[in-house]
């Protein structure tokens, strides 16, 4: 199995998060579309319409041989806006979708310049990230404009024992 393919999230404003994920977090829109499937079993019975405004969008753009093969993210809003509020942490679902980056301290001065504050920026270890447990880590949280949790993640140096 290779990486995902994309994450889809459900937003109130487009426009709005257009301004977070484009111009604060410095993704790139790789596709503007309005879509409306066929309405199957994946929507529940009180939804009217389908039709929605997606926008896919990618850290770093298209350039690249394989960026096919990169995860995405697609952001969309629905004509009939649902009236429910992103899980937090511990609930059942997906509560907070996880990136790796090359340098937590610029982006989180990013964001603090476009307006978005981090919920919590920390050191630890590469325990529970799949890595050695020597390994130095940093993790920064964030919500976008609806609440959706979103945690960025920093190699920093280099375990201990060599690894990773």
């Amino acid at each position: 199995m290779k990486l995902s393919s994309h994450i889809a999230i459900g937003v109130s404003d487009l426009e709005r998060s257009l301004a977070f994920y484009r111009d604060a977090l410095g993704m790139t829109v790789i596709r503007d579309a309005t879509n409306e499937p066929p309405a199957d079993s994946l929507y529940g019975p009180e939804v009217g319409s389908t039709r929605r405004r997606e926008v896919m969008l990618r850290f770093g753009g298209n350039d690249g041989e394989g960026y096919g093969d990169r995860l995405f993210l697609a952001i969309s809003q629905s004509d009939e806006l649902a009236g429910n509020a992103p899980l937090h942490l511990g609930q059942i679902g997906i509560h907070h979708i996880g990136f790796w980056v090359d340098d937590i301290p610029a982006l989180a001065t990013r964001l603090r310049s476009a307006g978005y504050e981090p919920v919590s920026v920390k050191d630890t270890t590469g325990v529970g990230y799949g890595e050695s447990a020597g390994q130095p880590m940093r993790a920064m949280f964030v919500k976008d404009p609806d609440g959706t949790i979103l945690q960025f993640d920093e190699r920093v140096g280099v375990a201990p024992d060599g690894c990773c």
